[in-house]
């Protein structure tokens, strides 16, 4: 029991948090790329993980990155409280402050480029499925993930396509 108990399964939760992350963006992607296989590239994809998330790939990813940072900080945190030296783990905090610390700022960062996209991409959506009922209706009943405020025009323009879903 104790606090090394708690550390260990919360490390373990967010290992399984971080994974199952990865796997919805995986999913996001298959579901998007079949398709737009099956019914065309200019298709709305509404179904499936769709049907959830209107950005799956954008969200598993964020949900990802987070949880793994999380987990760094965990297991520092249990190697600390566990830690027989005379010191009590202070040493490892200090060992593991630099990864630590860009642990940090690469989940900042791929956050920030993750949820600009995902404005993006819902300004470019509206803008082009907006007057439809399909749309309408998904974007009532889905969870748009972690986005970065609204997009103006020029701005959604400058987003590359390599970050598009």
């Amino acid at each position: 029991g104790g606090l090394a108990s708690f550390l260990e399964q919360s490390l373990r939760l967010s290992v399984i948090l971080a994974l199952s992350g990865f796997l919805l963006g995986a999913i996001g992607d298959l579901n998007k790329s079949i398709g737009k296989m099956l019914k065309g590239e200019d298709t709305l994809i509404t179904g499936g993980i769709f049907r959830f998330f209107r950005h799956p790939n954008y969200t598993g990813e964020v949900i990802g990155w987070s949880s793994s940072c999380l987990a760094a900080f965990l297991a520092v945190a249990l190697k600390a409280v566990t830690d027989t030296s005379s010191n009590g783990g202070l040493h490892i905090w200090k060992s593991m402050a630099g990864f630590l610390s860009l642990s940090v700022m690469g989940v900042t960062g791929i956050s920030f480029v993750l949820g600009t996209a995902t404005a993006g991409l819902e300004f470019r959506q509206q803008e082009k499925y907006g007057d439809s009922e399909e749309y309408k209706q998904w974007v009532k009943k889905s969870w748009v993930g972690f986005k970065m405020g609204k997009q103006k025009k020029a701005e959604s323009e400058n987003i590359q396509e390599t970050t598009e879903e």
